[in-house]
């Protein structure tokens, strides 16, 4: 039997360490948007274009790949704990880099730096969740999604507060306001308790091994890892060029978009917490995404500038809205003794088809954003074909789990 992770009235005493794994997340969703908002004051400070800028971000998927194949042993064999703090040091060092380098380069660099703290703390946080909250490790893992919108619904507040996106002493100070956060973090999760990794213990350690003697990089493993890449494609990229959108159709202010788009993400957090009772993960990961795409065709197609933040908000409820946390809770729910593993490779895959992608509507971003829409319905519309077929194998494994 393996060693079983905390649950019921035994969790309540990681509580306050799934606080600060998910404050950490809240710091990351600062960091997973701030670049593509502060655009302007970032061609200044770093001597570049705005193509340049959305270039650098685009280097941040690189970081999340460099740090993957490391990250996900050390979160299942060394500790939960020990990948997670280095996630949050990453972050902030490439907090303080992006407001002091002067080149483009080195914003490059400080780029790849913060995709590596994002890629420590996936295979750290998603598994840590699971084991704190083993009944609702969906609803656990979804709730991520929740603190990062946070974040990002927050952030046009804080840029208009500290004079605008191109307000260079203003920027400076919300980056080293959110360093300061990190650190808070990190000294947090060094104190606090974790539970026992599922892969720890003895008869655990003896399954774990046998799981990944026997693990198979199967069709239904590449299925899930080309939903990584399609799923954070979606709002990677219309998160990183609908300031640009919205200019081309008109709009007052732009920025504004980011707002609804984080408001749709958090009412779509709360309906799927609900509908995760009800339905199947993958009936979800169907849905959302052929919306999306519906979505992104009707904002290609309708050249209004109410069209944007009405388009921000049905893309940020069906595909920042958490479809990401939920393929990556499904591949960990598939392979529980391989959390770190399976979390990786979902999130490598995110990394690269992000990064591909983003290099692919480089281009487009400031003389032509409508095509950068294109490009995101059709990638999105290829998701939700192999989500079908994703679905598929879900009602079958569940159909051969004799009932309780």
């Amino acid at each position: 039997m393996t060693t079983t992770p905390a649950s019921g009235a035994s969790s309540r005493k990681y509580w306050i360490t799934a606080a600060f794994l998910y404050l950490s997340y809240f710091v990351l969703g600062f960091s997973l948007f701030a670049q593509a908002q502060y655009k302007p004051a970032l061609t200044t400070q770093w001597s570049t274009s705005v193509e340049g800028v959305f270039s650098a971000i685009a280097w941040m998927m690189v970081g999340r790949l460099i740090a993957y194949p490391l990250a996900g042993p050390v979160a299942d064999r060394v500790s939960r704990r020990l990948g997670a703090i280095i996630g949050a040091a990453l972050l902030a060092l490439s907090f303080i880099g992006i407001i002091m380098v002067g080149s483009s380069t080195m914003g490059v660099v400080m780029c790849v730096v913060a995709g590596m703290g994002n890629g420590f703390l996936d295979p750290a946080v998603y598994p840590a969740l699971s084991e704190i909250f083993e009944s609702k490790a969906h609803i656990a893992n979804l709730l991520l999604k929740f603190a990062i919108l946070v974040a990002q619904f927050l952030l046009p507040f804080l840029i208009s507060h500290t004079g605008g996106s191109g307000h260079d002493s203003g920027f400076r100070t919300i980056y080293i306001a959110y360093a300061v956060i990190i650190a808070v973090v990190i000294v947090g999760l060094a104190l606090s308790p974790f539970p026992p990794n599922a892969s720890h213990g003895d008869a655990a350690a003896s399954a774990s091994a046998e799981s990944a003697a026997g693990f198979r990089f199967d069709t239904t493993v590449l299925m899930i890892m080309v939903l990584g890449a399609t799923t954070i494609t979606t709002f990677t990229l219309w998160g990183n060029s609908n300031q640009e959108l919205g200019k081309a159709y008109g709009m007052a202010d732009p920025g504004s978009t980011q707002s609804w788009y984080a408001a749709g993400a958090m009412v779509a957090i709360l309906v799927s917490t609900v509908l995760l009772t009800r339905v199947r993960v993958t009936q979800i990961i169907v849905v959302y995404p052929l919306i999306s795409a519906i979505t992104l065709l009707a904002v290609y197609f309708i050249h209004a500038a109410w069209i944007v933040p009405a388009g921000g908000f049905i893309i940020g409820w069906t595909a920042a809205g958490g479809v990401l946390q939920l393929v990556t809770s499904l591949a960990n729910s598939l392979f529980p003794q391989s959390c770190g593993l399976m979390t990786s490779l979902v999130m490598i895959a995110s990394a690269v088809g992000a990064f591909g992608f983003q290099q692919l509507a480089k281009p487009w971003v400031a003389s032509a954003p409508g095509n950068v829409v294109l490009l995101n319905a059709i990638i999105t519309l290829v998701g939700v074909g192999v989500a079908v077929m994703v679905d598929r194998v879900e009602k079958r494994r569940l159909a051969s789990v004799p009932a309780a």
